[in-house]
């Protein structure tokens, strides 16, 4: 697998790790939960840094609060992408794609130009 690749089951399922359960790192669990299956911690064991940031950032929202304006907009499309990626028929960014709406793609571009702005502005 190519470093640049995301692959967004390895995401929402990195995202739905419950990091507070009692058994801990010995034996992971979903939010509700379930215990992984082998398959689910083989997924988690082969995670990106770039994926898991992505899922890091998403599971967060208390952190909302104190990110710059920049950031803010990146985590709002990190999280319209995040509502379709657990819908994904297969583990690919494009059929995450072909899931979003019209009205979140005009969204998304409108944050995505939101953020590269402000992070040029931020820059300077």
């Amino acid at each position: 697998m190519s470093s640049t690749a995301l692959r967004p089951r390895v995401i929402a399922l990195l995202a739905d790790v419950d990091t507070t359960h009692p058994a801990g790192p010995q034996q992971l669990h979903h939010l509700d939960g379930r215990v992984f299956t082998d398959a689910e911690y083989d997924l988690v064991a082969d995670a990106t840094p770039g994926e898991i940031s992505i899922a890091v950032e998403y599971r967060l929202p208390g952190v909302y609060e104190g990110l710059g304006n920049s950031h803010r907009a990146a985590k709002a499309n990190i999280d319209r992408f995040m509502k379709y990626a657990v819908h994904a028929p297969d583990d690919s960014v494009d059929a995450v794609l072909d899931l979003i709406t019209d009205e979140d793609w005009a969204e998304v571009e409108r944050l995505s130009a939101l953020h590269c702005t402000l992070r040029t502005l931020d820059e300077d």
